[in-house]
């Protein structure tokens, strides 16, 4: 299928966020074939299941070439497309893997749609740790990729408010859908001769890791507003968590509130909802889930367990 701005396009992509990408950019065209890694083991069953991007071209049903590999910038297949199926750009979003020559210099290039206004926040988590900052605006940025880690030229750029009720999955998908329309708008307009790539400045660039399973665990001793940013970035999964009866909980929705007196942290408090105390404050849970159970209310996982204000969360 032939886009409007009748540009051809290759993609590569792995999880969520680079398929609500892909699936967005379909529907401006389709792209002419695709990368992603092959499928793997997971969950408890261990069963082999397909990336997102995998699952997403297989329900599509696109006729175009589908490439499944560890090795992408190596791998034959993908090699072979690149001579025999020719596209004016590529993608790589939420990739996981480095692209190299000669899949780096794909006609105009390949290029990133980054969740982040770059250079600020590069790396694999940026919506994470804006979140976690406690940051009141982000944005998405599509830049051509170079040998570094997000350093590449930028195309454009589009600001996004974080609202006080935004957390990871819906800053995701806010950021899916402003970064692919800022991108299809564009190409509607400019030809692809005439775009233009500002170099970025990496004196004010900042990092954005991959968060680890540590930081993952809810300290109590930190400041409540902390705590819920916390939240915030890790909902809906992999999910902030603590423990409860030795059980893990997953803390989904959170906010913060007044301090609870003469509590230690972690300490419960049930005047009006579900608080715990907190370094400074308390956090106020508003949606928890139970290991092994699915999501609910915090007053209905309170009433179900019987608690007792005597008890806390480790």
């Amino acid at each position: 299928m032939m886009s409007r701005s009748g540009l051809k396009y290759a993609y590569f992509g792995t999880g969520v966020f680079a398929a609500r990408c892909l699936e967005l950019l379909s529907e401006w065209t389709e792209p002419s074939w695709v990368v992603t890694p092959p499928p793997r083991r997971s969950g408890r069953g261990g069963a082999v299941t397909r990336t997102p991007v995998g699952r997403l071209v297989s329900s599509k049903g696109w006729d175009i070439p589908l490439v499944e590999t560890d090795a992408a910038s190596a791998d034959p297949a993908v090699l072979d497309c690149l001579e025999s199926v020719p596209v004016d750009l590529a993608f790589a979003v939420d990739f996981g893997q480095f692209i190299k020559g000669p899949l780096l210099y794909i006609g105009a290039g390949c290029l990133n749609i980054h969740p982040s206004m770059l250079p600020l926040y590069r790396g694999a988590a940026p919506l994470q740790r804006a979140l976690m900052d406690g940051a009141k605006e982000t944005g998405v940025t599509v830049f051509r990729l170079d040998s570094g880690m997000d350093s590449g030229p930028v195309l454009l750029q589009k600001s996004i408010e974080i609202g006080g009720e935004d957390d990871f999955g819906s800053l995701r998908e806010q950021s899916a859908v402003s970064g692919v329309r800022a991108f299809t708008e564009f190409a509607r307009v400019s030809p692809i001769e005439e775009w233009n790539f500002t170099p970025q400045d990496g004196s004010s660039a900042t990092s954005a890791p991959k968060v680890s399973s540590g930081e993952e665990r809810i300290d109590w001793r930190r400041p409540a507003f902390e705590i819920v940013n916390l939240v915030r970035a890790l909902s809906p999964r992999p999910g902030a968590w603590t423990t409860m009866r030795g059980k893990r909980l997953l803390i989904l929705s959170a906010r913060a509130a007044e301090g609870a007196s003469g509590m230690s942290a972690g300490g419960l408090c049930f005047d009006g909802g579900v608080r715990v105390s907190a370094g400074e404050g308390s956090v106020a849970l508003v949606t928890v889930q139970p290991e092994g159970k699915k999501p609910l209310p915090a007053e209905a996982w309170k009433n179900g367990l019987r608690m007792s204000a005597e008890e806390c969360m480790i």
